[in-house]
């Protein structure tokens, strides 16, 4: 790591295993942090290395919270205005605040446990990805000047992982989307669907059937030299961003056995796809 910040020469993988262990039910937690000896080796001493991996801990713990903590306030930013004009929105944006507090309080007793040497609780079931995902759509794009487009094949779309970790992935992506605004109007979309994976899939994924995420928008775009970095440890092309979301992302997509790639042109928007396996008996 360099003195900016940046983390160097530091292959995926490594930080996969370094970021992502198991827990006891096989599905990856994506705080529960042990060193492999090729991370030690890029870092220094095994001493450095820990207090790194620590750091990046620790920011990504305060930029989730940010996440949640942001819905919240929102939430309850508009709900004093519903009482106004004794709308019935009221009591569905106190439900957000509710979620966004119960996410916030998980992700933190998870690194609590960590931290004092437990193994921590991923609370893996099968989730409706198709709820969180509009669920996390009101939460955060509850915005006039946000056109959103909502699609699905399927009134429910299970796969086996944590609830909690799946609003992070949606809350970075939908949050990015917004945050990628040009003038005063945006066009939003999440289409889900569904696919069967065969053998000999380039990203290694395993055959079976597979839930597709698409998150599009229509704002400024990325570059092509910018998208080769992008899911990089703290790499940032915003004024105020962190480099941390686009990383957990990529962390919780890959301890749920699935892939997550990008598509985007300067001008005309960006397309997230996540694939991402379903439960079996669905």
């Amino acid at each position: 790591m360099t003195n900016s910040g940046k983390v160097t020469d530091v292959d995926e993988d490594i930080i996969l295993k370094g970021c992502s262990p198991r827990c006891e039910d096989g599905i990856a937690d994506l705080f529960m942090a042990e060193v492999q000896p090729p991370f030690r080796g890029k870092c220094g001493t095994t001493a450095e290395a820990v207090l790194e991996m620590q750091k990046l801990h620790f920011s990504i713990l305060a930029h989730e919270l940010n996440n949640f903590l942001h819905c919240i306030q929102n939430s309850i930013y508009m709900a004093k205005d519903g009482l106004k004009d004794n709308s019935g929105e009221v009591e569905s944006l106190l439900e957000y605040c509710e979620r966004a507090a119960y996410n916030s309080v998980h992700l933190v007793r998870n690194y609590s446990m960590f931290i004092k040497g437990g193994a921590g609780n991923c609370e893996a079931s099968e989730v409706d990805v198709v709820d969180i995902a509009r669920t996390s759509a009101k939460m955060l794009l509850h915005d006039k000047r946000i056109n959103f487009l909502f699609r699905t094949d399927n009134n429910a779309e299970y796969v086996f992982g944590g609830e909690t970790q799946l609003y992070q992935l949606f809350f970075n992506l939908l949050k990015n989307a917004k945050e990628a605004m040009v003038g005063n109007r945006i066009t939003i979309k999440i289409d889900i669907s569904r696919t069967s994976i065969g053998t000999g899939h380039p990203d290694s994924l395993m055959p079976g059937e597979y839930s597709i995420i698409k998150i599009t928008d229509s704002g400024a775009g990325i570059d092509r030299h910018s998208i080769q970095y992008l899911f990089d440890p703290y790499f940032t092309s915003k004024k105020t961003g962190t480099g941390l979301g686009l990383l957990t992302c990529l962390w919780i997509v890959k301890s749920h056995k699935g892939v997550i790639t990008v598509d985007s042109e300067i001008g005309k928007g960006t397309i997230f796809t996540i694939l991402l396996p379903v439960c079996a008996r669905y």
